[in-house]
């Protein structure tokens, strides 16, 4: 697939994140549940087959901070990782868990996530703005069947809001993301957290 065809790939800011965080839902429910999960892969930079199956067993404690430190094996490519927990945020929602975050099918936190960021989008703009991107083949499909249209600026590109382009993966990108952006890590230290093999896969 050329760089061209591909749809855009966005992350979320060090703002974006805290507001989402912040956000009022109801405790116990379904949103509630997709809101702090996917927050636990912004968090520790992972993938959704790992920050989506978080346990206890998970959380290492040291013996000055208490749990500081995630460390797990990843189970598309077996690495072992250790994950310093950079924000406190993340504890928070661990322990309102008992340090067993509820699991969400990851087509329903797709979808979920979306509507959430749509929400949040009335108080924090940024989300709304909308960027360039391209269509799914499903999406092509349903337009050309007229059930669906999507806006399109002077140049006939598809523009969608930047909240209607976050998936799963969007939350390990914008951990990484921040993290190279931050001047604070090395491109070493980050790819020790999320696990990547070589720069080029960075």
């Amino acid at each position: 697939v050329k760089d061209e065809e591909q749809a855009a790939r966005i992350y979320l800011t060090d703002e974006e994140i805290d507001a989402l965080y912040k956000m009022q839902l109801e405790e116990g429910s379904l949103r509630c549940y997709v809101r702090d999960i996917f927050l636990c892969g912004a968090y520790t930079g992972q993938r959704i087959s790992d920050y989506n199956n978080l346990t206890a067993d998970n959380f290492r404690k040291s013996e000055s901070k208490g749990y500081d430190v995630v460390s797990l094996t990843q189970k598309k490519t077996a690495n072992k990782v250790v994950v310093p927990v950079l924000n406190s945020n993340l504890l928070s929602i661990v322990e309102k868990y008992k340090y067993n975050p509820p699991r969400v099918h990851d087509v329903i936190l797709n979808r979920e996530i979306k509507s959430i960021l749509k929400e949040l989008s009335k108080t924090v703009p940024s989300l709304a703005v909308k960027i360039p991107t391209v269509l799914t083949l499903k999406e092509k499909d349903a337009e050309q069947k007229g059930t669906v249209t999507f806006e399109r600026d002077s140049n006939c590109q598809v523009v969608k809001a930047r909240y209607d382009l976050v998936s799963s993966h969007t939350a390990r990108r914008s951990c990484v993301t921040n993290l190279y952006l931050s001047n604070k890590y090395s491109v070493a230290e980050i790819m020790s957290i999320s696990g990547h093999k070589t720069e080029k896969a960075f």
